[in-house]
């Protein structure tokens, strides 16, 4: 009987050990966990004042050549520089720019790897695209806005008997189904552009999808296509040797060296579809980073020879804007995209 009370009081004694073994091991660990926050929170700084200490990357979501890439290789330029370390552009294209999204959305927040991201992967590829498996909103931290225009041309074979939006319209009104309307799938916001287009027109034209607008360039010069939607660059030789002419640009206002070319909203008030260029940052990216790189935009924004270069090419650069400046600007657009998207009752593809 003595022995099993014995017994019966070592399991008491064992269970309490257990007890204040496990409340020490939480302790610790709660210990740890804090210890562990607060070197984080020191390295943080230290890891930002030591910034860079290696190559930035610019991750580009298109390819060589366009209008994205051809400003983001300026930026890059000009922060090696003032940066004093190699600046890169690494053009990752694919799924209409998700691709070069989804990498710097998973890359780490040290400022290694930023994202010089065009309108659409910030804005039309939610309501475009299935899969797409990256937030626009919690997986980035705005830097700074680079252009603040690169919209889309209408144009037209150069046999069409229309000049203008209203003639346009009429055209299309009095010779229905005869029209078709050329838009490249993999431009979000062209795309979209087209679409808002032959709906607020009541143009009534067949929409003909792409995948690569210089194939859908080809097919307007030939006639298989009579109206198409376009950034100007690619089309500016078949403009000027008058293969094709432009008759309205998406932009809320005329574009500064296509004074000629009106904007769709003189004829269909309202009207704007615009393309923007940022720069954003992984999450999490140590704000001193993030303000650094601000600044050198800024100074990049300020150069008048830059400007000069890419107005022809149909870029239009921002004026110096602070973060929390660009950050309000892209949730500004968010929102008018979530309209748009309402409006033409996108649906993911």
């Amino acid at each position: 009987m003595k022995k099993d009370m014995g017994n019966a009081k070592d399991l008491g004694n064992a269970k309490d050990l257990g007890v204040e073994t496990l409340m020490s091991f939480r302790k610790s660990w709660r210990l740890l966990r804090v210890a562990g926050l607060l070197t984080l929170t020191a390295i943080a700084p230290a890891a930002a004042q030591n910034w860079p200490s290696a190559p930035i990357k610019f991750i580009v979501p298109v390819g060589p050549g366009l209008a994205t890439d051809l400003t983001a290789r300026l930026l890059a330029d000009h922060m090696s520089q003032t940066l004093g370390a190699s600046v890169v552009v690494e053009n990752i294209t694919g799924g209409s720019g998700v691709l070069g999204a989804q990498t710097v959305a998973r890359a780490a927040p040290d400022g290694a790897t930023i994202f010089f991201s065009n309108s659409s992967a910030l804005t039309s590829n939610m309501y475009l695209l299935q899969n797409v498996k990256y937030d626009p909103v919690k997986d980035f931290a705005a830097v700074a806005l680079v252009a603040a225009s690169s919209p889309f041309e209408v144009l037209v074979n150069k046999d069409l008997p229309v000049h203008s939006i209203a003639e346009l319209i009429a055209y299309g009104k009095a010779h229905p189904g005869d029209l078709s309307l050329g838009m490249d799938a993999t431009s979000g916001s062209g795309l979209v552009a087209g679409r808002l287009l032959n709906k607020r027109g009541a143009i009534g034209a067949t929409e003909v999808l792409y995948r690569a607008t210089p194939q859908m360039i080809q097919d307007a010069i030939s006639g298989r296509i009579q109206v198409f939607i376009s950034a100007p660059l690619p089309v500016k030789g078949a403009v000027d040797n008058g293969q094709l002419r432009a008759i309205a640009i998406s932009s809320k206002k005329r574009f500064p060296g296509l004074d000629n070319v009106p904007s769709v909203g003189e004829t269909l008030p309202g009207f704007e579809v615009d393309g923007w260029f940022a720069l954003m940052a992984p999450t999490g990216t140590p704000q001193p980073i993030v303000e650094r790189l601000n600044a050198e935009t800024a100074t990049f924004l300020a150069k008048s020879e830059v400007r000069e270069k890419l107005v022809p090419l149909g870029i239009l650069l921002a004026q110096p804007t602070s973060v929390q400046g660009t950050a309000d600007f892209i949730r500004g657009q968010q929102a008018s995209w979530k309209q748009l998207a309402s409006e033409l009752d996108l649906k993911p593809q």
